[in-house]
């Protein structure tokens, strides 16, 4: 289990300590933070492929691209053999690192190639591009808030808390929800502004745009 964060459309790199620090029993092996002038990324990791080599966010090999996930990818290393008969270059032996390279090729198509159980977020820096994607069972959990021209999201919702300023205030469908059946359907959250991606689902973000919120599988 690995936690992540991150914020698209703006630079708050407090902000986005603070968000990771709440995830730190999510992955106690290591913590990292990539920011730039309109994101940043964070992951709080349990080092499990490459362990010393691994450690996310991760790049392209111009850092145009980065990405983090939450989870494992179980055909990375088949895309991986591929990527690299593309002319793809590779640091690491981690299954992350392979993200940013399929953005490269695929774009936001990218959840459509990966099988496994996972939450992921890639920023593109040259076409201020943000992607969530969240496995097709929906294993892994990925919250989100929107706040403005920024979108603020991470493994667990109590690290969204962290924003300055949020609003504690419950919302009394998921309330009724969960009174009614132990769970709290997607795409909502016991708070209001904050939703779960639902599974086999992924997030297009671009600056001064509503978020586009599409199903990229079917069973």
């Amino acid at each position: 289990m690995c936690g992540i964060c991150g914020i698209f459309g703006r630079n708050e790199p407090d902000t986005l300590e603070a968000m990771l620090t709440t995830l730190t029993h999510r992955g106690p092996d290591d913590s990292h933070v990539v920011t730039g002038d309109d994101f940043g990324l964070g992951a709080r990791r349990r080092s499990i492929m490459d362990p010393n080599g691994g450690r996310q966010p991760l790049a392209n090999e111009t850092g145009s691209i980065w990405a983090v996930q939450n989870g494992e990818i179980y055909n990375y290393r088949e895309l991986r053999a591929r990527l690299l008969e593309r002319g793809h270059q590779f640091a690491t032996r981690c299954d992350t690192e392979i993200l940013p390279h399929l953005y490269e090729d695929h774009g936001v198509d990218l959840p459509t190639q990966i099988d496994g159980m996972f939450a992921i977020a890639v920023w593109d820096s040259s076409r201020k591009t943000g992607l969530l994607a969240r496995d097709r069972m929906g294993k892994k959990p990925l919250y989100y808030h929107q706040r403005g021209d920024a979108l603020y999201f991470a493994s667990e919702l109590k690290a969204l808390l962290k924003i300055p300023g949020f609003d504690r205030q419950v919302n009394l469908e998921a309330l009724h929800h969960y009174l009614s059946f132990k769970h709290v359907p997607h795409p909502l959250s016991i708070f209001e502004g904050v939703s779960i991606l639902p599974p086999a689902h992924r997030l297009i973000f671009r600056p001064g745009e509503e978020p586009e919120i599409q199903r990229y599988w079917e069973l």
